[in-house]
């Protein structure tokens, strides 16, 4: 049934220009906006903006400029970069696809496109054009706006299935680092567009599914019976015996007896071998005897060799003695056959072995999902109804329905009638639990009026909370809140996620997040160059990610400001990581983590921690383009689109010169200019930090200029300036950043146009805070789109009721 689930998306088909990225307009001031905006409203174009709310259409104004000055190149007989211009047609299908529209106004008011020796587009019109696309992306009627938008059902990702199993049933399912890797969509590999269900992964959810039922339940079936061997020289002996301890040696009638203590009263097979020294007329009989009963007596065959001889016997509870005797004996010194003289009888060894398996005592992990056990076979039954109705509602995380208990329970008495013991019928049913779609993805109701916005229902929300926030299945208090209160009141949702965020587990979505965000799993894949950098190694390397992953936690568990992520003068080190910076003076040993002060040091914040400058970096030199390129990625949301294909990488050029002049020179070709102009300045402040993060001074001899300016005229020199730059003249870019890359995690879905009222509203919040870290986390979970679901059609827009 897994397989046969169809994950649809919920994105427009932008034709041709699918897939095409964009550079945004980074860094245009205030000013330049206002000023944009003012001279736009002085030519022809002016009347645009007065169309914009209320007509779906483009206006026929902006949709001739882009006509006679762009369909030549990005229309739909010439798509240039793949690019169709021709297919937007409505200011809606303008808004999804914000990205392309970013890059289109970003280059046409720089003057790179149309390209220069295109001379179709006066000043006028380039201000014009690119105003009247800022204005169709950013005035969003709040006011009027109720979309929330939908999530596309998805599975659990490779982490939040470890440790919904981790926290659930307290087995921790290493194998699940062998899943198929979890695709990623805008960043982040928990986006309900991107997660599918292949069937190689069916299989492994399915093999995963038994491996953990057979730790959380140990069934007799799955236990070795265990043969205990009754020692020879043990057993007591009367009569004509000779026992030297490694036979018993029967050479007249007599009786050897031991001792057993039996635990519990049981079936077991009493096993001997024996063999028979024949003479006279009658075989030779052995008898076994429990306590003073004979349970039965046995001929041993003609022959003289030893036999096997396996015996079902019932003990009683408490010391049983079991005996064997030789009750025929036979001498006739007279016989004419001298071999059949004597009858004798020898036994070589005996044991006992259970037939059923003994069970070990149940650990943590059996008892926690035991938490009721039958005591008798009467009661097995309904103590399994029980054990689904819990551990379904738990791992489905709602109130299952009695028809779904049923069908759960079907499959332990299914498994009980085929003869199959009380446990392994409950592993069967726990595996139907794990391969359920119930439990392997996120389930909510679709809305029952289209275009309405409806609350999520409170297991629906806590789970929310619980994969956002934990990055796991909600524990038995949120589940136990959700059946009995309404957990979209305020208070009573407020109270769950500070608790929430109290708890050791809220580290996860630090971690997580931080990781994704900031993108510290490239460190995995970074191969430094062994000669340049010999003491780079991948203890090293994963130190370095840790120290981020430590300060992240800090900013989020102390409820620092989210400005802190900038310009904290602190940081975490162990004695690797501090001889790696070059840190003498700081007296740590040992492996682990410790918080420094960073005061009177070159660095503080994100931008100067070795995981951030060695994941921008290549093998063997720095990469200033990397590095501007991660910024506006990562801390203004302004990612450039990919180098043109016919742009040769700068490698490959006869460039001379140090590689800021090589930089400069790369800049000469327009096409290249618009994002390396943003890009570059960025990264040639961070100079002074080499390909692995350690400070420096020169680079191949030459002293280190890292000096930048912006095309919007800020300037700066090294990461210190810099970072004031970001903090005084970037702050609302950087902060509304962080709110949307976040807002994206949380909702696990990409952000749409009407998603910015959310945005905003986040925005006000975090600023009346001081930019608290905690109420970032607190204002997504009691944001709308958190909270409540709106259905969508294919074409991304909100259907008329």
């Amino acid at each position: 049934m897994i397989a046969n689930i169809e994950l649809t998306r919920n994105s427009l088909a932008f034709g041709p220009a699918a897939g095409l990225s964009s550079c945004g307009q980074f860094g245009l001031k205030p000013l330049l906006i206002s000023f944009v905006v003012f001279v736009a409203g002085c030519f022809d174009g002016g009347m645009l903006w007065a169309q914009l709310k209320n007509a779906d259409l483009m206006s026929a104004d902006f949709r001739q400029l882009l006509e006679s000055s762009c369909f030549d190149c990005h229309g739909d007989s010439d798509r240039e970069a793949g690019l169709d211009l021709s297919f937007f047609k409505t200011v809606g299908q303008l808004r999804e696809a914000k990205d392309i529209w970013n890059n289109v106004q970003r280059r046409v008011l720089s003057g790179s496109m149309p390209p220069p020796d295109y001379d179709s587009l006066s000043q006028n019109d380039r201000v014009a054009l690119a105003a009247w696309v800022e204005q169709a992306l950013t005035d969003v009627d709040c006011s009027e706006m109720s979309v929330v938008g939908q999530v596309t059902l998805r599975r659990l990702n490779r982490l939040e299935y470890r440790n919904s199993i981790r926290d659930l049933l307290l087995v921790d399912y290493d194998g699940a680092d062998a899943f198929l890797g979890d695709d990623v969509g805008y960043g982040f590999d928990n986006i309900g567009d991107v997660l599918s269900m292949p069937p190689i992964l069916l299989e492994k959810y399915l093999t995963a599914a038994e491996v953990i039922s057979r730790q959380v339940i140990v069934a007799p079936e799955d236990v070795a019976a265990v043969e205990t061997p009754l020692p020879l020289g043990d057993w007591a002996t009367e009569g004509g015996i000779n026992n030297d301890g490694g036979r018993l040696s029967f050479f007249s009638n007599g009786t050897a007896t031991f001792e057993f203590r039996a635990l519990v009263a049981k079936e077991y097979l009493l096993k001997i071998q024996a063999m028979g020294q024949q003479a006279g007329d009658e075989p030779v009989q052995m008898t076994v005897m429990i306590d003073k009963k004979r349970i039965k007596r046995i001929d041993l065959p003609e022959h003289e060799a030893i036999v096997s001889i396996e015996l079902p016997i019932k003990l009683a509870k408490g010391n049983r003695n079991i005996k064997i005797s030789f009750d025929n004996d036979f001498y006739n010194p007279q016989a004419a056959d001298p071999d059949r003289r004597d009858r004798n009888l020898a036994v070589q060894k005996i044991s006992l072995t259970p037939k059923t398996a003994e069970l070990p005592e149940r650990n943590a992990i059996q008892k926690n999902f035991f938490f009721v056990y039958p005591e008798r076979a009467a009661d097995e039954a309904d103590t399994a109804q029980r054990l689904v109705q819990f551990w379904s509602s738990h791992l489905f995380r709602r109130a299952t329905q009695p028809e779904e208990v049923a069908k759960i329970a079907e499959v332990y008495t299914a498994a009980r009638h085929e003869g199959s013991s009380f446990e392994q019928s409950m592993q069967f049913a726990l595996q139907a639990m794990l391969v359920s779609p119930k439990f392997l993805y996120k389930v909510e109701e679709p809305p029952q009026v289209q275009g309405v916005a409806r609350a999520l229902n409170s297991f629906e929300l806590a789970t929310n909370l619980s994969y956002f926030l934990w990055c796991s299945a909600p524990d038995s208090e949120l589940l136990s809140i959700a059946n009995t209160k309404d957990l979209q009141g305020d208070h009573l949702l407020q109270a769950q996620i500070k608790r929430m965020l109290s708890d050791s587990r809220a580290q996860r979505m630090v971690d997580n997040f931080s990781e994704q965000w900031l993108q510290l799993r490239g460190l995995d894949r970074f191969e430094p160059d062994a000669q340049q950098f010999p003491d780079v190694d991948r203890i090293l390397l994963l130190d370095l990610r840790a120290e981020t992953q430590a300060f992240c936690r800090e900013i989020f568990s102390e409820n620092r400001s989210l400005l802190d992520l900038l310009n904290a003068d602190f940081t975490y080190v162990n004695q690797r990581l501090a001889k790696h910076y070059g840190w003498d003076d700081l007296e740590i040993t040992g492996d682990k983590l410790q918080r420094i002060s960073l005061a009177g040091r070159d660095r503080g914040g994100l931008l100067t921690q070795g995981s951030f400058l060695t994941v921008t970096s290549n093998p063997t030199r720095t990469s200033p383009v990397k590095r501007g390129k991660w910024i506006l990625d990562n801390l203004l949301n302004e990612p450039p689109p990919p180098a043109p294909p016919d742009v040769v990488p700068l490698e490959d050029q006869k460039l001379t010169g140090t590689f800021r002049q090589q930089l400069e020179q790369h800049r000469r070709n327009p096409s290249c200019a618009s994002c390396h102009d943003q890009m570059d300045p960025l990264g040639l402040a961070l100079e002074q930090f080499d390909p692995v993060g350690r400070w420096r001074t020169q680079d191949g001899g030459a002293a280190i200029d890292a000096s930048g300016v912006l095309p919007t005229g800020e300037t700066f020199v090294g990461a210190e300036q810099l970072r004031q730059v970001l903090l005084e003249l970037k702050r609302d870019q950087f902060i509304r950043c962080v709110v949307e890359k976040m807002l994206t995690y949380a909702l696990g879905r990409g952000l749409r146009y009407d998603d910015q009222c959310t945005v905003n509203d986040i925005v006000k919040r975090l600023e009346a805070s001081e930019y608290s870290a905690r109420e970032l986390i607190i204002a997504i979970c009691e944001s709308p789109p958190f909270r409540q679901r709106q259905w969508m059609s294919d074409n991304g827009e909100t259907p008329v009721k």
